[in-house]
């Protein structure tokens, strides 16, 4: 598989106090909740060590269409709803292509 159009997330999101766990479990659920056949390649949810409440995210699918198709579906916009009572405040990310991955490039 080339990766000349991977596309991939950055987020960063911060729990409320003491809600760090459930925010892990909805994400998850998220997850689960897109399928095995979306195109997602690697998802990966991550603590901070320096913030209990802050959750990293990061996401690697075969391109940007697969990311739309599979986070605009029923399935994951049910569980999306659920998020902001869990948040201290908007999530931050950003959004970019593989220019690496595995020992590929896309140049």
């Amino acid at each position: 598989m080339s990766s000349a159009n991977m596309f991939s997330v950055y987020g960063r999101m911060t729990a409320l106090p003491g809600r760090r766990d459930e925010l892990i479990a909805l994400l998850h659920e998220g997850f689960r909740a897109g399928g095995d056949d979306g195109g997602l390649l690697t998802y990966s949810i991550n603590t901070a060590p320096e913030d209990p409440d802050t959750i990293w995210l990061t996401q690697l699918w075969t391109d940007k269409e697969a990311h739309d198709a599979t986070t605009r579906s029923e399935a994951v916009a049910t569980v999306t709803q659920r998020l902001p009572p869990l948040l201290a405040k908007r999530p931050e990310g950003s959004y970019g292509h593989a220019v690496y991955v595995h020992g590929r490039t896309t140049a």
